[in-house]
């Protein structure tokens, strides 16, 4: 990590906010070092507080997010629950622990880097389902649009 762009040592919301400007391998050193799982909570953090309940109006939800590519190929889960144009954040949520409609609960897996790349514009989710990058288990229309209600806040 010597050529790492971003101190790992600083406050999580100030890394997030770089993420759209780090490359594929400073993003991958990042996520993979010692700050990686508090720059992965930061971010779902954001995505539930810039959640926008207008783009979800109706919907009662669960989306998972399955990110592989940890510490010793581990797995991190975190569940965005959406209920009543509200949503709430579980991490590393228990076994059942989903209380959403079976037609709207959806697990989107793939690795952590890919999944900060879509999230910061630097690559097309479609292109990486497409190319079984990233796996969508649920209903596939559905997950098209449940990015949308999501964001996270980039330095301009």
């Amino acid at each position: 990590m010597s050529d790492l762009a971003v101190d790992p040592t600083a406050d999580p919301a100030k890394i997030v906010s770089g993420l759209s400007t780090l490359s594929e391998r400073e993003i991958s050193d990042l996520l993979g070092g010692p700050a990686g799982e508090r720059v992965l909570d930061e971010i779902f953090r954001q995505m539930r507080d810039t959640f926008r309940p207008e783009q979800a109006q109706g919907e009662n939800a669960l989306v998972r997010f399955a990110l592989t590519g940890g510490p010793e190929g581990s797995t991190r889960t975190y569940e965005l629950h959406v209920v009543d144009g509200a949503c709430t954040l579980a991490t590393e949520p228990s076994a059942g622990s989903g209380t959403a409609p079976a037609d709207r609960a959806l697990t989107i897996t793939t690795d952590r880097v890919r999944f900060v790349r879509v999230l910061v514009g630097q690559v097309s989710g479609a292109k990486l389902f497409l190319t079984r990058k990233i796996k969508i288990d649920g209903d596939l229309k559905f997950g098209g649009k449940v990015m949308g209600w999501f964001g996270i806040k980039q330095d301009d």
